[in-house]
């Protein structure tokens, strides 16, 4: 059945750290033959699933209901947006010069639009606008040394905690969590490759709501299910959301252009705006609904487990399986990274772990396959899909509990090591209305406004103004009028006001 090929590109990932990837000896398939292999066992599998069409509206609602109650409420737009002004006020009196850098930037799922209300916050601390000028990886590691010491400074007033530089990762970050949101952020330099991919991300989402929607419910299925986490060594956000864009691209008619077309004119955002902007209403001639569209992501990830080993690759770029292999042979998941092609995005799964994905995919299939046959209410499929789903208890919450240690040593600024406990629920042996002074780095707070009342949140001055990420509006329209419940704050950034 296999004709055999030589294998295309090979990576240069250098991540060693996992029994991830790529190693598997099996032989390597032919590119068209991997692809016709593969829709023919996405085919049997939908056909498994026995869809019942009078049953695809109330799924269809089901999805749509779900989707709803999960987005982030203004609240947590809020909430983000006064933190990457904190950041930047930080920053600038950190390294600021009067040529206006450096400028803190999110990327990530906020900018794309697709975070949950316990996702963490992506910033890079960006010192010129030149997406082709590199900073070495010794310069990078050098700013996330300086930059901890003014956040460990700030952890020791109760301010933040979690503080923690990985300078042994691929990229360089610095992980701190605000002990008053208890939002979680991942703080690199220089991230211009993060920034492109966001951008390309947002952009594809305005093309058609579906790959939003569906982008943000496998997410949450995902972490629902424990299957979102590199660090655990299984998919990454960005390999689940280029899984769905994938999806939408192999459809027939296709609902999303090969991403080729969108980057053909280079990797600057107006390049790319201008491209996307072509391509508006590329699929208003498929008319399958959010609940079609789940359905048979679920049968093509499933139809592919026995491939992988293969080659079988996604491809944003081309819109197409390809066949293709990586530095350690073929992946245990394989989903080619659209801007560096020599790349895959699900490098961190491990061959264990791709075992829980694939257990999980058929657990889902089986609940989808129950609910055609009536054998299962809608109620149970949500449950099982998504957890529970409580509005008053999926507002934003402080998220501490997993930087809980009884003892810890930790590196102090001045290099000499202490024993200190950490820090539980934003406790500190400070003044909870205490905040740092102008002269210890952070500037004069003000009174946050949410929803027309003044809130305990504390805004920062921010010398430069950045564009505000706002809703999309994708979803708002199918909202249940739920009220959004304005969290407990703490101490911490946007802690109590003085």
């Amino acid at each position: 059945m296999a004709t055999l090929a030589a294998s295309s590109s090979v990576s240069d990932d250098t991540d060693s750290d996992s029994d991830s990837s790529q190693c598997s000896e099996a032989s390597i398939w032919d590119s068209q033959v991997l692809s016709r292999h593969a829709e023919d066992l996405e085919l049997e599998e939908l056909t498994a699933i026995s869809v019942n069409p009078c049953l695809l509206p109330a799924l269809n609602q089901l999805l749509l209901e779900a989707y709803a109650v999960l987005r982030p409420k203004p609240l947590d737009y809020d909430q983000r947006n006064a933190l990457v002004d904190v950041f930047r006020e930080m920053v600038n009196r950190r390294f600021g010069c009067n040529s206006g850098s450096p400028v803190v930037e999110p990327f990530g799922s906020f900018t794309m639009d697709l975070f949950t209300r316990c996702s963490d916050l992506d910033l890079s601390i960006n010192f010129s606008a030149n997406t082709d000028e590199q900073y070495t990886r010794k310069q990078m590691i050098s700013i996330i040394r300086k930059f901890s010491k003014v956040l460990y400074s700030h952890q020791r007033s109760g301010i933040f905690c979690g503080v923690f530089p990985i300078v042994s990762a691929r990229v360089p970050i610095l992980k701190a969590i605000d002990c008053g949101t208890g939002i979680e952020c991942d703080i690199s330099v220089e991230n211009k490759d993060g920034m492109t991919r966001s951008m390309i991300i947002k952009f594809v989402s305005s093309l058609d709501e579906r790959f939003q929607i569906l982008s943000y419910l496998v997410k949450f299925w995902a972490k629902v299910h424990d299957l979102n986490s590199p660090r655990q060594l299984t998919m990454s956000s960005m390999s689940i959301i280029s899984l769905v864009a994938f999806h939408l691209q192999t459809r027939h008619p296709p609902i999303l252009p090969a991403f080729s077309d969108l980057l053909k004119d280079g990797l600057d955002c107006t390049s790319i705006e201008k491209n996307a902007l072509l391509f508006k209403g590329f699929g208003s001639k498929n008319k399958e609904s959010v609940a079609e569209l789940f359905v048979s992501l679920i049968s093509k990830l499933l139809s592919a487990e026995s491939l992988w080993e293969h080659g079988l690759c996604a491809s944003n770029f081309e819109a197409s399986w390809i066949s293709k292999t990586w530095k350690k042979g073929a992946g245990n998941l394989s989903v080619e990274d659209f801007l560096d092609r020599s790349q895959n995005f699900a490098r961190s799964v491990g061959k264990v772990q791709m075992q829980k994905i694939c257990k999980c995919l058929r657990e889902c299939a089986l609940n989808l396959l129950d609910f055609m046959r009536g054998k299962m209410d809608a109620t149970k499929l949500r449950t099982l899909l998504f957890g529970q789903l409580s509005p008053d208890e999926l507002v934003s919450q402080t998220r501490l509990d997993h930087v809980k240690r009884k003892r810890k040593w930790e590196l102090a600024p001045q290099g000499r090591r202490v024993f200190q406990r950490s820090a539980q629920h934003g406790a500190s042996a400070t003044s909870s209305d205490s905040l740092p002074t102008a002269n210890k780095v952070l500037p004069h707070a003000l009174h946050y406004r949410v929803s027309g009342q003044q809130s305990s949140i504390h805004q920062f001055v921010p010398i430069i103004r950045w564009p505000r990420i706002i809703p999309s509006g994708f979803g708002y329209g199918l909202s249940l009028g739920i009220q959004s419940v304005a969290p407990h704050l703490g101490k911490g950034i946007l802690g109590k006001p003085p």
